[in-house]
């Protein structure tokens, strides 16, 4: 009976489950991500600043105002941050160049000094570039892609008065995403065309 039991089990672990299927993936098109579950995502990229720098009265200020902005906000939303790797072989490679035209010992000094700190940053993996991401979302229905518009062009109008950038996702950069959620150790390259190899949907 037992040794039925952990056969049962055993079987069961090892049934495969698609990529797709593991993260509730149906299809990514223009601004939205459809789920396997009947919802239609829409994503905010918020692109961070460095409050370290304001003075403790502006810091307040500045919370102050992001309260204000967001107090009419009463709809879920989801924020997700990450640090991603950034490949730095084209600074190195800049940096070289530098090099190979300067003359004067005190400016190669300092260009081979920053060529080095980039190796450290590479080598160390501490080449990390901070990012947000903001998620909203609703049951897919008739006019779901509308409202959806609507609202996030709402918020984006609230972080631009309280001082941020932001940019709404299309479907190549809802892709990069997907990317690198899925391979969070892995530099992305920035010109790099997405969809050139699309989402592959398998339900």
């Amino acid at each position: 009976m037992i040794l039925d039991l952990l056969k049962r089990k055993k079987k069961n672990n090892n049934i495969k489950t698609s990529a797709n299927l593991f993260l509730n993936i149906k299809d990514v098109q223009g601004n939205f991500l459809y789920t396997i579950d009947n919802k239609v995502l829409c994503y905010l990229r918020i692109y961070p600043k460095n409050c370290k720098l304001m003075s403790k009265e502006e810091q307040v200020a500045h919370g102050r105002s992001i309260t204000r902005n967001f107090a009419s906000e009463l709809k879920p939303l989801k924020l997700y941050f990450t640090n991603r790797p950034i490949d730095l072989r084209k600074n190195q490679d800049f940096q070289a160049s530098l090099m190979e035209k300067e003359k004067e010992a005190l400016k190669f000094s300092l260009l081979d000094k920053r060529s080095r700190s980039f190796g450290v940053l590479s080598t160390t993996g501490k080449a990390l570039e901070s990012e947000i991401y903001l998620m909203i979302w609703a049951e897919n229905d008739e006019y779901v892609e509308q409202e959806l518009v609507k609202r996030i062009n709402e918020i984006r109008m609230k972080l631009t008065n309280s001082g941020y950038k932001t940019e709404v996702l299309d479907e190549r950069l809802i892709i990069q995403l997907i990317n690198s959620y899925n391979n969070p150790d892995i530099a992305y390259i920035e010109d790099q065309n997405y969809l050139e190899s699309p989402l592959q949907v398998k339900i």
